[in-house]
């Protein structure tokens, strides 16, 4: 488990653990943009757009609030922004900036490894650019489960686990239901949800992370703090926000006051305590108030900057706080701290969501170790806090109250589905609705923004190839969908690829490699895709039998050790990639590779070997799925290649 203070940024703590590749994930916040996710789920993948684009499966599920625009599909390949399934959720913002990513061993299904990341900030370029914030992390992996090591990690996954599977049915997660029958989305999640479940909850082991589906935060805050540390007193108490709530009464501002007071009742902070307030002078709504600013100056509560450099110009967004006790030397005593997603104001931290509250979530720890100042060989309050402890605000002339939260309307609402199907016939291509969810009613928006027609077979005539979404109507409202294709992918259509890049990939499996593209995905000038083979004319017939078994050898020595997890998605891929090298449909002016086109003389389909039981791994024998599964995939690859019909090397006549 990791929560020391460090520096790296909110984007890398997506990288893998060392060993692992990324496998699924869920990430909620108030709002996202696409550079930031793309930044993310590329460090989470180690894969470009290119890449992630051509597999189109989704790693990262995205659940932002309802205010905030959509995310189109294909716009950061591997992640998909989900839209809430309503309008009226038990929560006034969806606010909570919770991250749970799971990794997997490439090699060996049994170690998986997952992680929970607690962030004050959204995924958001500003975040990481122009906002002082703070960010928690921990790590669990098999191996901990198996051992029963780290029992307080174990309690927080689990804890997140539950606050998971409450948040998803307010987001339209169809593509990832395992009932869905025309998408394998939801197959790398599935496999997460059987880690998550083999987790319990420690007994008496209190989990660090809280949330506010049934209590507010200041509910919560007394007894977790008792659990997690005792019921020592202590006597200073520290408040940063972003955020604070409005109003310009006399008085104490109300948050803050009522936390100190149910921590005072509660035996956790002394009468005298020193209570400091963190700010930023020019955005601090009631704290600049005239009177407020005075009732606190007479209650004695600092008021101070956060801590910036001098040429840094970010701006304070983190919300926490710390209480420890002094005691005149440098150890900070009894520290606790919290930071999570909730202001400062009555919705951030009185109130459980609701109509009055928002779902907020965030981490209760104690600091252990943590010192006042610096000195070498310590870790002190400034390089875990952005507090300027040597400035303080004393003229409320330098304060303003700034413009308040704005006014927020819904912008991404379900459809009437989840996605669209992708439809191939000789007419050309067309839309589909979802398997079993087709309705009379359903309305198919094109690209010019009129409805579409139906053909004779139901389907919606699309111009051009395939795209990455389409747009269906909702009450007087257009919302965009993922397209799939028949391999289940999202996105874009497959691009040809030359026989280097097949057997690249498929030895690689289930990484795949970065290739030889520039920034916007093309290929170097100079390169033509199916010119780095002689023609089929030019191929020597010793030449095409040798290449061809090598991507023969190649297949056959991945799929022999495949774990059975990875079987189905083995199949898939190997047909999407094997299609690349033949015809694909729906391309424009594409043949096939050379290497096809020199072994079609031969009137033999090389593939058929692949069914041998020695070129498979045990668990695939001839009754079971797995084997109906690659045997439909090399009938269907024999077809585009124009091989259907041909005799194997068994002698054999093949059947397309």
């Amino acid at each position: 488990m990791t929560d020391k203070p460090n520096t790296l940024s909110l984007i890398e703590h997506a990288v893998p653990p060392e060993g692992m590749l990324a496998h699924a994930g869920w990430v909620s916040g108030f709002s996202a943009d696409a550079g930031c996710m793309d930044a993310f789920v590329e460090r989470f993948t180690t894969m470009g757009q290119r890449e992630r684009a051509a597999l189109g499966r989704t790693y990262i599920c995205l659940c932002l609030d309802r205010s905030q625009p959509q995310i189109l599909p294909g716009e950061v390949p591997g992640m998909l922004h989900l839209p809430a399934a309503t309008d009226d959720p038990p929560f006034r913002l969806m606010h909570a900036k919770v991250a749970l990513l799971g990794f997997r061993n490439r090699i060996d299904p049994r170690k998986w490894a997952l992680r929970l990341l607690v962030t004050t900030g959204n995924w958001t370029r500003q975040t990481t650019q122009d906002s002082l914030d703070l960010i928690w992390r921990a790590d669990l992996n098999a191996e901990d489960l198996a051992h029963e090591t780290d029992p307080t990690s174990r309690a927080d996954i689990v804890a997140v686990r539950d606050f998971w599977r409450w948040l998803r049915p307010f987001y339209q997660c169809g593509l990832f239901d395992a009932a869905a029958p025309d998408s394998r989305q939801h197959e790398p999640f599935g496999e997460m949800e059987f880690w998550l479940d083999r987790l319990k909850a420690p007994r008496g082991v209190t989990p660090r992370f809280l949330d506010t589906r049934r209590q507010s935060l200041i509910a919560q805050l007394p007894a977790r703090i008792y659990a997690l540390d005792g019921t020592k007193r202590r006597n200073t108490l520290t408040l940063g926000s972003g955020f604070w709530e409005g109003g310009t009464e006399a008085g104490l501002p109300r948050v803050p006051e009522r936390i100190a007071d149910a921590l005072r009742s509660s035996g956790l902070l002394t009468k005298g305590a020193e209570i400091t307030m963190v700010f930023e002078p020019d955005d601090c709504a009631a704290l600049a108030s005239p009177a407020v600013f005075a009732s606190m100056r007479q209650a004695g509560w600092k008021l101070r900057p956060p801590l910036r450099r001098p040429d840094d110009n970010r701006r304070l967004h983190a919300k926490f706080l710390f209480s420890a006790n002094w005691t005149g030397g440098n150890a900070c005593a009894s520290a606790w701290a919290y930071l999570g997603s909730g202001n400062l104001t009555p919705a951030g931290f009185l109130n459980a969501a609701g109509r009055g509250g928002n779902l907020e979530a965030g981490i209760l720890m104690t600091a252990k170790g943590l010192h006042w100042e610096s000195q070498k060989g310590v870790t002190h309050v400034g390089v875990v806090l952005p507090v300027d402890w040597t400035r303080e605000i004393t003229d409320v002339t330098s304060l303003s109250a700034g413009d308040g939260p704005p006014e927020r309307d819904t912008l991404f609402l379900a459809g009437p589905v989840s996605h669209l199907r992708w439809i191939m016939a000789p007419e050309g291509g067309a839309l589909a609705a979802p398997l079993g969810e087709d309705s009379p009613d359903l309305v198919v928006i094109g690209l010019d923004g009129t409805p579409l027609p139906r053909n004779v077979a139901g389907h919606f005539p699309w111009p051009g190839e395939q795209p990455a979404y389409a747009g269906v109507a909702r009450d007087g409202r257009v919302v965009q969908v993922p397209v799939l294709d028949d391999h289940g992918r999202l996105a874009r259509a497959l691009e040809p690829i030359d026989l280097e890049e097949a057997i690249d990939k498929l030895r690689n499996f289930p990484v795949v490699p970065e290739t030889d593209t520039n920034d916007e995905g093309e290929q170097p000038a100079g390169t033509d895709l199916n010119n780095r083979l002689p023609r089929a004319g030019q191929m020597e017939a010793r030449y095409a039998i040798r290449r061809g078994m090598e991507l023969l050898e190649t297949i056959a020595e991945r799929q022999t050790d495949l774990p059975k997890q990875d079987w189905m998605a083995w199949t898939r891929r190997m047909h999407c990639i094997l299609l690349q090298l033949g015809t694909l449909p729906g391309a424009a002016e594409t043949r096939p590779n050379a290497l096809v086109e020199g072994l079609l003389p031969f009137a033999l389909n090389p593939l058929s070997c692949l069914l041998e039981p020695e070129f498979l791994p045990a668990y695939v024998t001839p009754d079971s799925p797995d084997w109906a599964a690659l045997s439909q995939v090399l009938a269907d690859v024999a077809n585009n290649w124009g091989m259907a019909g041909f005799e194997g090397f068994n002698g054999e006549a093949e059947h397309g």
